[in-house]
C-alpha cells in the first residue's frame, strides 16, 4: 500500500465529516481521483455513513435537551477553533 494510501484511509472520515481544511481536502479529492481502490473504499465509507445517518436516528430525552439547553445560555457555546488540541492545521 502506498504512503498516499495510508494517509487517504486515515483520513477518510475527516474528509466525509467536512473537517478538511482547503488544501488537505483538495489533496484527498485529487488521491480518490487517481486511485480507484481507495476511490471504491470511499464510495462504500460514504454510503455506510449515509445509511447509518439515516437509519440510526434516536430521539433525544426531553430532560436530556432541557440540560444542555440550560448549559448553553449560562455558559455559551465554546468554540473549537480556539482549542489547540482540536488539530486544526491544514499542513
Amino acid at each position: 500500500m502506498k504512503p498516499d494510501c495510508r494517509e487517504a484511509q486515515a483520513e477518510v472520515y475527516t474528509y466525509l465529516d467536512g473537517e478538511m481544511g482547503f488544501f488537505r481536502k483538495w489533496r484527498m479529492k485529487r488521491h480518490l481521483r487517481d486511485c480507484p481502490p481507495c476511490a471504491d473504499g470511499f464510495s462504500f465509507e460514504s454510503k455506510l455513513q449515509q445509511k447509518v445517518r439515516e437509519d440510526c436516528v434516536e430521539d433525544v430525552p426531553e430532560e436530556l435537551m432541557v440540560r444542555v439547553k440550560t448549559f448553553l445560555r449560562q455558559n455559551g457555546p465554546t468554540d473549537p477553533s480556539a482549542d489547540p488540541t482540536a488539530g486544526g492545521s491544514d499542513v
